[in-house]
């Protein structure tokens, strides 16, 4: 299975020298210019009566309006900011000849100066508002040289202490503004790998339950999404509409095993079951909020134009337009496909189906808009023909036990391992059941290391035979390649020897006799990953037949199927407790070790508190891979100082704690005073980097966990006060 599509969430707020921004900017501007010729005019008539200089009135009102009517109506929006010097250095140029036109020293256009100074601050870097501050202090001086006024050079005094601080503030905040952008961007990245990282979970948990949906969900989206764009589609739709199709087939997890695989028509009480599995989608779905555009989709899925569909018997447009087109794809590709009970029909036959069932299964715009696509052969849809062949063969049992016999208790397998998530346990009821179905002497599973190299026996079944008294699980462990197990697990195919112990790839167990053996080894593999194989050995030569390699087949790729899935299962079970940057445990994990610990005290303890200093000016100075890299190096204290039993977990943020079996408030101390100078000495995990320590014994400093917590961030912070005196 790829990994799921690219998310799409919301968009985030913008960023400076965003449009948006620079819109409202210049709005503000426009305001700015319609102000200063109102307050002219106001302050004209305050105080005593004086001469009123109406000349130097219509020109400011005039600058206002026309600066105004520019700034409010022009598309200022979409000049590059690289340009804006161009709009600036003019436009002061122009203030520059208002002021002379005005009446120079008495001129009241001075205080438009400081707008043009706060808008570059907001849209530009430091050093083009300090340029355009420059340019605004030479303009405004130029009245002097006409005569000197004391009291219009106090007000370039003036003038110039606010341009410096219309140059500052406005670029703190700028920069401010970026630095929040660019948090809530890190942020949303976090949030988009946890969606994509939820969607590829529940996709492969699928592909773990049916194997036959390994390529169908792929491309049943590929289909769905060429036809949703001919039918125009917006750009949300369509991602809802891939996630849709990817998922929709997701309530077959909640089917049992024997009804989604089985070789032949369901009968009606098992056909009443599994039309239960889009309700049962929609239910999964909703634990996901982000996935709510997709729920009604993957319910209504097999709905159908005529209202004969199931849940709910929707009919026409009733039925949301993805659901039709999903149903539509769906329906190609399975007719397209091998399944347990049929063969895929030919393409013609195909084509002739979607045509005929248009206006009564599939509705007539998307039937046609699909046919539309497959003649244009924009997607590129894998012939599945012929794939099952190997996989439900037909066997003609020539032992003790009817084909049915072993296809009902492969059945029962299937039911059972639905309800087991141990692998331990899977491996136990896979070989019992091997045992009673296949003659035999010995039965082992070897699954595959982490190594990827060594195959461990984990379990092992005997009929106590004297000729095997000496295997165990462990001199039966082997090397992939070596030996006949070693063979079939790199090989990835199964064999059936008749004289297992002369055969070339033939490896003896230490301890056993040299004796006549048959042998079946049959390699236990999910998705082209080997996982582990499958042996079966009795006294005798040409003891097994191919038919009794078919049955262990089967038997393997249940064994595949379920320990996959188990595996996957406690790797989200895992996920769900452990911090994904540092890989401590989180605060999950941490709380329920400290509740169980409550639950049943023994002795004292201590929890020790631990806040990372300069988290903020790291993430400022290198970015936030710099800060991510510090909160690792502090985790990695954490882990090397810890004893065994204790628990090292990240609180959130930039806070750590640990908890500390058997330790007193003293002995917390020291061990917070070990993680402080650990971290003051350069490493090549990185610079010297500072922690705060606060620390709570139980039961002095509390009963429960919200009061330990408490004391230990009192504590913290009080360490951190003391510090900073």
């Amino acid at each position: 299975m790829p990994p799921a599509p690219a998310l799409y969430l919301p968009a985030m707020p913008p960023v400076p020298g965003s449009q948006t921004l620079r819109r409202d900017m210049f709005r503000l501007a426009a305001a700015a210019f319609l102000l200063v010729p109102a307050a002219e005019l106001a302050a004209a008539y305050l105080g005593p009566r004086m001469p009123i200089d109406y000349r130097g009135l219509w020109v400011t009102t005039a600058v206002g309006l026309i600066g105004a009517a520019a700034t409010w109506l022009l598309p200022w929006e979409r000049i590059a900011i690289s340009r804006y010097m161009w709009v600036v250095v003019p436009g002061i140029g122009a203030l520059t000849l208002s002021l002379f036109l005005t009446g120079g020293t008495q001129s009241p256009v001075l205080i438009v100066f400081p707008l043009l100074v706060v808008f570059m601050a907001t849209l530009l870097e430091l050093r083009f508002t300090i340029l355009a501050g420059a340019l605004a202090l030479i303009g405004t001086s130029l009245p002097l040289l006409e005569g000197w006024d004391w009291a219009y050079a106090r007000k370039l005094v003036m003038l110039v202490v606010l341009l410096a601080l219309f140059a500052y503030i406005p670029d703190r905040l700028r920069r401010a503004l970026t630095r929040e952008t660019e948090l809530a961007e890190h942020r949303r990245d976090e949030l988009e790998n946890s969606y994509v990282a939820t969607i590829g979970a529940l996709a492969s948990a699928l592909d773990a339950k049916d194997r036959y949906t390994e390529a169908h969900s792929r491309e049943t989206a590929a289909l769905a999404l060429a036809v949703g764009r001919r039918l125009g589609l917006d750009a949300d739709r369509l991602r809802f509409l891939e996630y849709a199709a990817y998922l929709h087939d997701i309530g077959k997890i909640g089917m049992p095993g024997h009804i989604l695989n089985k070789p032949g028509p369901l009968t009606p009480d098992e056909m009443q079951i599994m039309k239960e599995h889009p309700v049962i989608g929609e239910r999964i779905i909703a634990s996901v909020p982000f996935l709510a555009p997709v729920r009604r989709v993957v319910r209504a899925e097999h709905e159908r134009w005529d209202g004969t569909g199931y849940p709910d018997g929707l009919k026409g447009e009733e039925i949301p337009i993805e659901a039709r087109i999903i149903h539509a794809c769906d329906a190609y590709h399975a007719m397209a496909s091998d399944r347990p009970y049929r063969q895929a029909l030919t393409r013609p036959a195909i084509l002739s189906e979607l045509r005929n069932k248009a206006g009564e299964q599939f509705d007539p715009m998307v039937a046609r808009t699909l046919l539309e696509v497959l003649a244009s052969e924009e997607v590129a849809v894998t012939d599945h023909a012929g794939e099952m062949a190997d996989v439900a063969p037909i066997i003609t049992w020539t032992g003790p036990r009817s084909w049915a016999q072993h296809l009902e208790a492969i059945e029962t397998l299937s039911a059972r391992l639905g309800r087991i998530t141990a692998v331990p346990e899977i491996c136990r009821l896979i070989g019992e059941t091997v045992v009673t179905l296949v003659p035999y002497d010995q039965c082992r599973i070897n699954l595959l290391d982490d190594d990827e190299r060594t195959l461990t026996c984990i379990w092992l079944g005997s009929t106590n035979r004297e000729e095997y008294a000496g295997a165990t699980a462990a001199n039966l462990a082997v090397q992939v390649g070596e030996g006949i197990t070693g063979w079939v697990a790199e090989t990835k195919r199964g064999a059936v020897l008749g004289d297992s112990e002369r055969h070339a790839k033939a490896r003896h167990v230490e301890g056993t006799p040299i004796t006549d053996e048959s042998m079946l080894a049959v390699p236990i593999v999910f998705e082209e990953q080997l996982l582990g194989v499958l042996v079966v050995v009795m006294i005798g030569l040409h003891q097994y037949t191919p038919d009794h390699l078919r049955l262990l087949t089967i038997l393997a790729n249940q064994a595949a199927v379920s320990i996959a899935n188990a595996r996957l299962i406690q790797r989200l079970a895992s996920a769900a407790r452990v911090d994904p940057l540092t890989g401590v445990g989180n605060r999950r994990a941490f709380e329920d070790a400290l509740r169980k610990k409550l639950a049943a005290p023994e002795g004292s303890f201590a929890i020790a508190m631990f806040d990372v200093d300069q988290l903020k000016q790291t993430n400022d100075a290198g970015g936030h891979s710099a800060g991510d890299a510090l909160l690792r190096r502090v985790a990695a204290a954490l882990t090397a100082q810890a004893r065994p039993g204790d628990v090292a977990a990240r609180w959130g943020g930039d806070e750590f704690l640990a908890l500390l079996n058997g330790c007193t408030r003293g002995e917390a101390e020291v061990f917070g005073t070990r993680i402080f100078e650990s971290l003051q000495i350069p490493s090549a995990l990185g610079p010297a980097a500072s922690v705060s320590v606060g620390v709570a014994e139980y039961p002095t400093d509390g009963t429960t966990l919200d009061q330990l917590l408490d004391a230990a961030d009192r504590s913290m912070y009080g360490a951190k006060r003391q510090r900073a005196a």
